[in-house]
C-alpha cells in the first residue's frame, strides 16, 4: 500500500439540535466516511462512487435512544438506498437504528454475526431484515451460516472492503460474555485509490483489567498474526475508527503498529469515560499527531468521584472543560479520500459549548 500524507482540517460550526451539514468537501470522484455524532455508540455512513452513481454503505447504527443514525442516513444518503448495512456486533449502541433504517431505506444487503444473543433491537432488526428480503429480494449474511474468509473482499461502487475478521461466537479464549460479544466484531478496511480506513467495531486486544502496557490478545492478536503489508490480511489503513470508543481494551500496541495510522476517529459520548487515557496514550506513543486525534464528545469531562482501578481506564479528555456534559449530535467528523487517494479528516460539525 502506498500511504498517503492525512492531511487535517477542522471546521468550526456553531452546535444546534440538528447540525448544517456543508456536504462533502468533493462529492464527485471521491469516498467519504462519516462518523455521526450518535453519543456513547457508533454509526458510519460511507459515500463511494461508481460509474451508475453513488454507493452508499451504513457501518453500524447508533445507539439504542435511537434517531441520530436514521437522521444521518435521511439527510446523507436520501432516496438512493442503502447498498450495504454492515452491523459489526449485536451490542444496542452499534444497532439502534438499524430496524428504522431498513423500514425507511432499501437497505439491498447486509452482514451481521448472527450470534446467539437476544434483545429486543436485536430482534427487532432481525424480523426487519427478515421483510427486507421478502419485499425487495435483499441478501441477508450471517456469520453463523456464511462465515468470512479473512481476506475477502467486496465492492462498494470503485471502492473495495476487506474483510478482516467476524465470528460467529468466541471460542478461542475465556472471556466475559460482553468481551466475547466485543471479540467477534466484523471488521473492514476500506481502500479507494491508496487511501483507507479501517472500521473495527468493538474489537478487542487487551483486558480491562489488563496490568501488561504492550500486551497483545484476543481478536487484536488474530489480526496482528495475520497481518503482512501488501497482502489481502493487511491491517494497513491511512485512518482508524478507533475499537471500542477508544476503551482501554482494545487498541493495544501491537495492533496499532501494524494499522500504522496517521488519524484516530474515537466515536463516544458521555457515558463509559471513552475514549481512554491508555487508548489515547498508545496512539501518541505511536506517532500519531495530537491533533490528528478527533473524537465525537469534544470537551466532555466524566471523570469519575472514585480513582479508577487502573490509570489507563481513566477518561481522556485534553482542554475538556471542567464537570462539562457533551451534547448528542454536535461534533461530526468526516474522512474524505479523493481522486488522487488523499486523504483528508475534518469536524463538519463543532460544539462551540461552553461548559466551564
Amino acid at each position: 500500500m502506498i500511504r498517503r500524507t492525512v492531511v487535517v482540517a477542522t471546521l468550526s460550526v456553531t452546535a444546534c439540535a440538528g447540525p448544517a451539514d456543508p456536504g462533502p468537501a468533493d462529492p464527485g470522484a471521491a469516498v467519504t466516511v462519516r462518523v455521526i455524532d450518535v453519543g456513547p455508540g457508533l454509526c458510519t455512513i460511507t459515500t463511494a462512487p461508481s460509474a451508475s452513481g453513488p454507493r452508499h454503505m451504513v457501518y453500524d447504527a447508533g445507539h439504542w435512544f435511537g434517531g441520530l443514525c436514521l437522521d444521518a442516513v435521511d439527510r446523507i444518503v436520501g432516496t438512493a438506498g442503502v447498498d450495504l448495512m454492515i452491523i459489526s456486533h449485536s451490542d444496542g449502541d452499534h444497532l439502534g437504528d438499524a430496524e428504522e433504517i431498513i423500514e425507511a431505506h432499501d437497505v439491498r444487503a447486509m452482514i451481521r454475526t448472527g450470534d446467539s444473543r437476544h434483545g429486543a433491537n436485536l430482534d427487532s432488526m432481525v424480523f426487519a431484515i427478515g421483510r427486507e428480503v421478502t419485499a425487495i429480494g435483499a441478501t441477508d449474511r450471517s456469520l453463523a451460516t456464511q462465515p468470512i474468509t479473512p481476506g475477502e473482499t467486496l465492492a462498494l461502487g470503485d471502492a473495495t472492503l476487506t474483510l478482516l475478521h467476524g465470528l460467529n461466537d468466541w471460542t478461542a479464549s475465556s472471556l466475559s460474555d460482553a468481551e466475547s460479544n466485543n471479540a467477534i466484531s466484523i471488521v473492514v478496511r476500506l481502500d479507494y485509490n491508496g487511501g483507507s480506513v479501517l472500521f473495527s467495531g468493538d474489537v478487542i486486544g487487551r483486558r480491562l483489567d489488563e496490568p501488561a502496557p504492550n500486551a497483545c490478545r484476543d481478536a487484536e492478536e488474530m489480526m496482528v498474526n495475520r497481518h503482512t503489508p501488501g497482502t489481502a490480511t493487511s491491517l494497513d489503513s491511512d485512518v482508524i475508527i478507533a475499537p471500542h470508543h477508544g476503551g482501554n481494551n482494545g487498541s493495544s500496541t501491537c495492533f496499532i503498529n501494524a494499522v500504522s495510522p496517521s488519524a484516530v476517529v474515537f466515536s463516544a459520548g458521555h457515558q463509559y469515560l471513552h475514549p481512554t487515557v491508555g487508548a489515547a496514550g498508545r496512539y501518541l506513543a505511536a506517532n500519531v499527531r495530537p491533533d490528528s486525534l478527533f473524537r465525537t464528545d469534544l470537551g466532555d469531562d466524566e471523570d469519575p468521584d472514585d480513582p479508577p482501578s487502573h490509570p489507563d481506564a481513566e477518561h481522556w479528555e485534553p482542554g475538556g472543560a471542567t464537570n462539562c456534559v457533551d451534547a448528542r449530535g454536535d461534533d461530526e467528523i468526516e474522512i474524505h479520500i479523493d481522486a488522487t487517494g488523499a486523504v483528508t479528516v475534518r469536524y463538519v460539525t463543532m460544539s462551540t459549548t461552553d461548559c466551564s
